[in-house]
C-alpha cells in the first residue's frame, strides 16, 4: 500500500553477549537512516557500554547508558559483581563519563520494591515484566531501560531513540521506541521497529547453561 515502509529485521539465532557487536553495528546503521541521535545500552558492568563507545565513535549520536543497581548474578565460575557505580567498574565508568557518555542507574519500573515481597507474586509490575519476557529479555530489557533513561530526563518523553539490550550478559536486541515516562507507559510508549532481536528464547535458568545462549563468559571474570 502507498506508504508502507519495508524495513530490514535480523534475528539471530542464539541468545545472549555473542551478538553484541552486530546489535550494536546494526543500531547505527539504523540511526544513520533514520535520523535518530540517541541511543540507549543497557549495561551492568560497562563492557557492552564500552564496545558501543567505540562503535559509535566520531558520530553525533548521543550514548546513554542505563545500568543496574549495585548487585550480583550467578555465573559459571562464581558470582559476578552488576553495577556500573560499583568501584570494580571504575575504570570503564571513567573512560565513558570522560567520552560525554551520560549513566542512569535507578529504580527498575518492573522490579520495584513490591516485587521484593516474592519475585514470582503477581505484582502489577510482575505481570508487565513477564508478559514482555515473552518476546525475549532483550526486548524487555531495551523497553525497560527506555523508560528509566526517561524518568532520568536524559530522554524526552515523545522522543523516538534506539534502545539495546540483552539476555544475561551483553546486547542481543535492538529496537526503535517512541519512549515515555514510567507514569504514561501504557498510554503513551511505542514500540516503533525491531532492528534485530533472537528468534528464540531462554526459558530455563541459569541463562549461560540454556541451550539458546551463547556468549564469552569469561571476560567477566578478570
Amino acid at each position: 500500500m502507498e506508504g508502507d515502509v519495508e524495513k530490514r529485521i535480523t534475528y539471530f539465532r542464539y541468545c545472549g553477549e555473542v551478538n553484541t557487536e552486530k546489535v550494536l553495528q546494526k543500531a547505527k546503521l539504523r540511526c544513520e537512516e533514520t535520523g535518530v541521535s540517541k541511543v540507549v545500552i543497557a549495561s551492568e558492568t560497562g563492557r557492552s557500554a564500552i564496545k558501543a563507545l567505540s562503535v559509535f565513535k566520531g558520530t553525533k549520536i548521543k550514548l546513554i547508558v542505563v545500568t543496574h543497581y549495585p548487585a550480583k548474578t550467578w555465573g559459571p565460575k562464581g558470582d559476578i559483581p552488576i553495577g556500573l557505580k560499583r568501584k570494580e567498574y571504575a575504570e570503564a565508568l571513567k573512560k565513558l563519563e570522560e567520552n560525554g557518555v551520560k549513566i542512569v542507574q535507578g529504580t527498575r519500573p518492573f522490579a520495584p520494591p513490591t516485587r521484593s515481597i516474592n519475585w514470582e507474586y503477581p505484582t502489577p509490575e510482575g505481570i508487565i515484566d513477564k508478559t514482555l519476557e515473552i518476546f525475549g529479555a532483550g526486548t524487555k530489557i531495551a523497553i525497560e531501560a527506555a523508560v528509566m533513561a526517561t524518568d532520568a530526563g536524559e530522554v524526552d518523553a515523545g522522543e523516538e531513540i534506539v534502545s539495546c539490550a540483552g539476555t544475561y550478559k551483553g546486547l542481543d536486541t535492538a529496537l526503535v521506541v517512541k519512549t515515555a515516562n514510567s507514569g504514561s507507559f501504557f498510554r503513551e510508549f511505542e514500540v516503533r521497529e525491531i532492528i534485530a532481536k533472537p528468534i528464540c528464547r531462554v526459558r530455563a535458568l541459569p541463562e549461560y547453561k540454556y541451550e539458546n545462549w551463547k556468549g564469552n563468559l569469561d571476560q567477566y571474570y578478570l
